[in-house]
């Protein structure tokens, strides 16, 4: 495996940037606290190896007492599930410029651009809107950008997605529509490019 294979990508949750940070370095520890390089925010990274970890390979490579203390902080053995085979999207229009911005929440006034047509919302240090309200799952929602309107879809979350108030398993969202994950409201935006 290549060193750029075994980078994960990091976001500072203050300045938004993001940058590759070795997952080696994380060792057997739950998590890492580091320190933006950009706007020198410290803020905690918790090991995506951890996430999808096999119950065996925990116990054998990283011992026993991080296995348990998974299985505590969870509630059930970690286990490696495949993630299916997402049939690929057409690149976003090149004339618009798209956004998330976090409206009520912790981190309201935060901006995430949205670069690519599809994109994962969660806690989780893979996301590519990461949120650091508790109530938000590892891994939520994603979002999926078609021309100017949005796909907006729960993945079997904990706590849901809400759109108008109402729990949903998927949503269209136009621009200026919002939704709420946990304790965070978001507003999908819309602007033409330049």
């Amino acid at each position: 495996m290549s060193r750029v294979e075994e980078a994960v990508n990091v976001r500072c949750p203050q300045c938004l940037a993001e940058y590759a940070y070795d997952d080696a370095r994380f060792g057997g520890a739950e998590k890492k606290r580091l320190r933006c390089p950009k706007c020198s925010a410290v803020f905690e990274v918790l090991n995506p190896a951890l996430e999808a970890l096999d119950a065996t390979e925990v116990a054998g490579e990283l011992g026993e007492t991080v296995h348990r203390r998974l299985e505590q902080r969870t509630g059930k053995i970690p286990v490696e599930v495949e993630a299916p085979e997402l049939p690929p999207l057409a690149a976003l229009p090149r004339d618009l410029r798209f956004s998330l911005a976090v409206i009520a929440g912790e981190q309201a006034g935060s901006v995430f651009k949205i670069v690519k047509p599809r994109n994962f919302i969660g806690r989780g240090g893979n996301m590519d809107v990461r949120l650091s309200d508790t109530e938000v799952s590892r891994r939520h929602a994603m979002l999926e950008v078609r021309g100017e309107t949005a796909t907006l879809v729960d993945l079997e979350s904990t706590n849901g997605t809400f759109v108008d108030g109402e729990r949903i398993d998927r949503a269209t969202l136009r621009h200026q529509g919002e939704f709420t994950i946990g304790a965070t409201t978001l507003m999908y935006i819309v602007t033409p490019a330049g």
